[in-house]
């Protein structure tokens, strides 16, 4: 008895709807989305996001300080810069801990559910493009899709997700007031 697998094949056999396109380009599209605002949640709940935001902005003053003293080799700067740089890495350290907090309540769902997804569509193309893009790049064809007959290029899940992903996650953490840079 394989428990894991069994409980895979549950999952595969009840996402069966939303298992072929069209309807897998729109359920990917709203996977992402729910990721992105369980993610933002996590950061929300487990994270300072204002004390994240006024480090982030004092580590890029004192980025730009430091740029600006090794292009004018000014002592005087070049010695601020250094006396302050041990701080600036403390800041750096810390901001890397607190965004790793929320990161573990998200990593393991989304390992769960991008495993389950990955089993069921598999290299099946989830959304078509209007366009022959494997034309112009033939290097996509097997690893980001498939040319789907006449009607374009077929991403497979993965890529179609991360564009997703990368498009609507950051206007869901816009809204939400936490899409510094660095987070």
């Amino acid at each position: 008895m394989d428990l894991f697998g069994d409980i895979l094949q549950f999952f595969v056999n009840a996402l069966a709807p939303v298992s072929s396109y069209p309807n897998s380009a729109a359920f990917v599209v709203f996977v992402s989305v729910s990721l992105a605002l369980v993610s933002s949640w996590a950061t929300l709940r487990f994270s300072d996001v204002e004390k994240l935001q006024e480090n982030m902005k004092e580590v890029q003053e004192w980025q730009k300080k430091a740029n600006e003293a090794r292009k004018t080799m000014d002592p005087y700067l070049l010695e601020e810069v250094q006396q302050s740089q041990g701080r600036i890495m403390r800041l750096q350290t810390e901001m890397m801990g607190n965004r790793m907090k929320p990161m573990c309540i998200y990593y393991i769902p989304f390992l769960i559910i991008f495993g389950i997804l990955n089993t069921l569509y598999g290299a099946t193309p989830v959304v078509v493009l209007p366009f022959n893009a494997q034309e112009l790049l033939p290097f996509l064809v097997g690893f980001l899709g498939t040319p789907v007959n006449g009607l374009g290029f077929g991403l497979y899940f993965w890529p179609w997700y991360a564009m997703a992903s990368f498009a609507l996650g950051n206007l869901v953490r816009r809204a939400l007031g936490i899409n510094a840079p660095g987070m």
